[in-house]
């Protein structure tokens, strides 16, 4: 798991240029670094590089379109302000806290390219909140009402939309956890595991014993084991059961070596028939779903109960165990009334597209570019280059001749006079 490892990469993708200068080069007196000019291309091409790994994906088109989908999701701690029990020491408070808000990858990027975003991993049924009354971007300028710049067309009324359909937790302030602590990627060490039900992510640590890792394909913490008692009455040889002690898993058990008489596995098949027949839950729209026989009451409900009596405890899930959730007519209720439906089926994932661009360089990507103009467009094009490339080339000659470094003011300042110029 990593927070926000991707800030700098995300600020060339999303700008074209760095975030900050670096440190390759002498004093220039004041107590800034000095950058030669070779030495700012290699930091450019090294951002660029680090940009296409670390966010591969097209930036284009927000998902808000889509609806409430399972996606990867980011929060932006510059455009919202957490409670007190989540501010950071030495963080600015900047005004009374608001409501926590979540962006997909694309808003991520362009709407909040040179702000401080965290990396919440993927989470089901969320749409996007960028441009919405959760999360106007700070950086939003008077003259421009667009709140995201992917959904300007939109804005006004996304302005007063909210997604109420939406769930957060305290993941949206940067924290994970039972222990409640806020995620550094540069000083976190050891694993964190993501509960497959609520998408916390938990450290190993906090866990306790867990199996091995081909035992471990799916995590559900023992919270929302609480929270959805149909989840106790799992039963697959897929799976293993962490039992809680004094806060930490001590042991893991097989859930199927300890039930009485001969145990049932959750699969349909091997459930007695019925009389009573409901279509089946998971099936979707369209054509009508097939009828057939349920129990109507649930005998991996009456052992569990007699065998768990209250403890509290963790389920490691391998591959396979979906198959073996009980679909009988108490458990079928319990899984819609949790929204747990997606126990059934495994859910695809939105991911944003693949950019084939991103491995290229700026330069590389402005050729492409240049090339599929029409000849009058990519004549004119070149024209303003050369001609905007002569009078950077003029500005900067008198600070070769004397030695003078050039500061980020000093570019502020020619590319002011020529808009100035430009404008007249």
């Amino acid at each position: 798991m990593a927070g926000d490892s991707g800030d700098d990469a995300r600020a060339a993708a999303g700008s074209g240029s760095p975030a900050a200068a670096g440190d390759a080069g002498a004093d220039d007196g004041g107590g800034e670094a000095v950058l030669t000019a070779c030495s700012y291309l290699d930091m450019q091409a090294e951002l660029e590089r680090e940009a296409s790994e670390v966010l591969p994906g097209k930036f284009d088109e927000c998902t808000f379109g889509m609806g409430y989908i399972r996606q990867p999701l980011y929060a932006c701690l510059t455009c919202t302000r957490p409670p007190a029990q989540y501010r950071r020491q030495g963080a600015a408070s900047g005004g009374d806290p608001t409501d926590p808000a979540g962006m997909c990858y694309s808003c991520s990027i362009e709407c909040h390219t040179d702000h401080e975003v965290v990396e919440l991993f993927t989470k089901r049924r969320f749409r996007c909140d960028c441009g919405t009354r959760r999360l106007l971007p700070a950086r939003k300028a008077a003259a421009d009402p667009a709140c995201c710049l992917l959904k300007r067309a939109q804005a006004a009324a996304l302005a007063e939309t909210e997604n109420r359909d939406n769930a957060y937790g305290h993941n949206f302030w940067g924290f994970y956890c039972r222990c409640d602590r806020f995620y550094d990627p540069a000083s976190e060490t050891g694993l964190m595991v993501q509960c497959y039900v609520c998408n916390d992510w938990y450290h190993d640590a906090c866990i306790g014993a867990m199996p091995s890792e081909e035992r471990c394909d799916d995590y559900i913490c023992r919270e929302c084991v609480a929270k959805h008692a149909v989840l106790r009455y799992i039963r697959s040889p897929a799976m293993v059961r962490g039992v809680v002690v004094d806060g930490r898993v001590a042991s893991l058990e097989d859930p199927l070596e300890d039930s009485p008489e001969d145990p049932l596995d959750g699969s349909l098949e091997n459930q007695p028939a019925s009389s009573s027949s409901e279509p089946c839950a998971e099936d979707g729209g369209g054509e009508p779903a097939t009828k057939r026989p349920r129990p109507s009451a649930c005998r991996l409900r009456r052992d569990t109960d007699a065998i768990d009596a209250g403890q509290p405890f963790d389920l490691f899930m391998g591959d396979g165990w979906r198959k073996d959730v009980c679909t009988c007519l108490d458990c079928m209720r319990g899984i819609a009334a949790g929204g747990l439906l997606f126990l059934l089926n495994e859910e695809d994932v939105v991911e944003p597209e693949e950019d084939e661009a991103r491995g290229e360089s700026l330069y590389e990507s402005a050729l492409k570019r240049l090339r599929a103009m029409d000849h009058v467009q990519a004549v004119d094009a070149a024209a303003a280059y050369r001609s905007l490339s002569a009078k950077i080339k003029d500005y900067l000659r008198p600070f070769a001749a004397s030695g003078r470094v050039v500061t980020g003011q000093d570019i502020r300042a020619f590319f002011e006079q020529h808009a100035a110029r430009r404008d007249a």
